[in-house]
């Protein structure tokens, strides 16, 4: 039993570099199952095992993406340990790191909107208790909007393209620049 599920975990990963390898070249809409398989090696039939077409394959690698980082976050509100930005950065961009061929991809202009969304929405109540928003209110929830979308832009662009940064020095510029922190300890400093 043990064995049929280790093999069962080598196909679906498999398939999914295969089909990565392709979504990182063209649009999924573009993307064949044939294409995937004839690269994976497998018949059409092994990918409908697991999958039901291209796109629910890319649903449900966004989905595990989306549920570490979920994880972590609840993790961190459950502690009430909020109030150690520089700490939580580093994590958040040591997992965007681990996971960097695919949150390079989808968060950039070629990857899924609708991933980018959701991955706003996990990290909203983080954003808004680093900078002490009460995003209830239409200002606030714009603000809060605001370093979101500056957040995942520039941890995209870092993924993709600034290799010259590592995690410390990348985590330093967003809080020195985004968040406007300058004097880092510990904690976050309260306005």
């Amino acid at each position: 039993m043990q064995k049929r599920e280790e093999l069962t975990q080598q196909t679906k990963q498999n398939l999914r570099e295969a089909f990565w390898s392709l979504y990182i070249q063209k649009p999924i809409e573009k993307i064949t199952v044939k294409e995937i398989t004839d690269i994976a090696g497998y018949n059409r039939g092994t990918f409908y095992l697991y999958y039901k077409d291209t796109y629910d394959l890319l649903a449900k690698i966004e989905q595990e993406l989306l549920e570490v980082v979920d994880a972590l976050i609840t993790q961190w509100l459950e502690n009430d340990a909020l109030h150690n930005l520089p700490d939580h950065m580093e994590h958040l961009m040591e997992l965007a790191q681990t996971y960097s061929s695919y949150m390079g991809v989808l968060l950039s202009d070629q990857g899924d909107p609708k991933f980018a969304s959701q991955l706003k929405e996990i990290l909203k109540p983080l954003i808004a208790c680093w900078l002490q928003i009460d995003d209830t209110n239409k200002e606030s929830s714009l603000l809060c909007e605001f370093y979101l979308s500056g957040l995942l832009s520039v941890i995209s662009i870092w993924l993709c393209e600034e290799k010259d940064l590592d995690i410390e020095q990348f985590v330093q510029f967003i809080i020195s620049h985004i968040f406007s922190i300058t004097n880092i300890n510990s904690s976050l400093v309260t306005r």
